[in-house]
């Protein structure tokens, strides 16, 4: 399988758009009292607000990934107000899971963003907080901290590449 992350102009936002919709129907399998993903009267989810800011602010990044020339997902990255890189979105098709994929789209963004970095996941989300510990391990040399934040409602990972 080949990888490809790419960069997402403004003229092709709507693909980040209609892959927020899969991605936010997969995080509402964790939702609690503490996340609300509205499912509104056409069908569609309620997308955040902030997701906009990634073509108007130049300290947001937003990438897509193909797998073999086809989408297979996408991650946005923002350097956030305290001076650390944040994965702020990340989401890879059911079918290309498994493969190295999410691995691979992970890696690219470290080595793009040097520095600090903070990764958090929804506190029910297990599945992808035994990812990120497993490609933060080896992206950190093991050098790397986790823990509960706001509340105890989110977990996050701390590391410095």
């Amino acid at each position: 399988m080949k990888f490809e992350l790419l960069e997402v102009k403004e003229k092709d936002k709507n693909v980040i758009y209609n892959l927020m919709q899969l991605y936010t129907y997969e995080l509402s399998f964790f939702e609690d009292n503490t996340t609300d993903f509205e499912l509104l009267e056409n069908g569609l989810f309620k997308i955040n607000k902030y997701i906009d800011l990634y073509w108007k602010e130049e300290e947001r990044h937003p990438y897509i990934l193909k797998c073999d020339g086809k989408l297979a997902g996408f991650v946005l990255e923002r350097f956030n107000e305290e001076g650390i890189n944040e994965i702020a979105e990340f989401f890879v098709l059911n079918k290309y899971r498994q493969h190295g994929v999410g691995t691979f789209m992970a890696n690219e963004m470290f080595k793009k963003y040097k520095g600090k970095w903070e990764i958090r996941t929804l506190l029910k989300n297990k599945r992808a907080q035994d990812f990120w510990r497993r490609v933060i391990k080896n992206a950190s040399n093991g050098i790397y901290e986790e823990y509960l934040i706001r509340n105890n409602t989110r977990y996050a990972f701390y590391f410095k590449n």
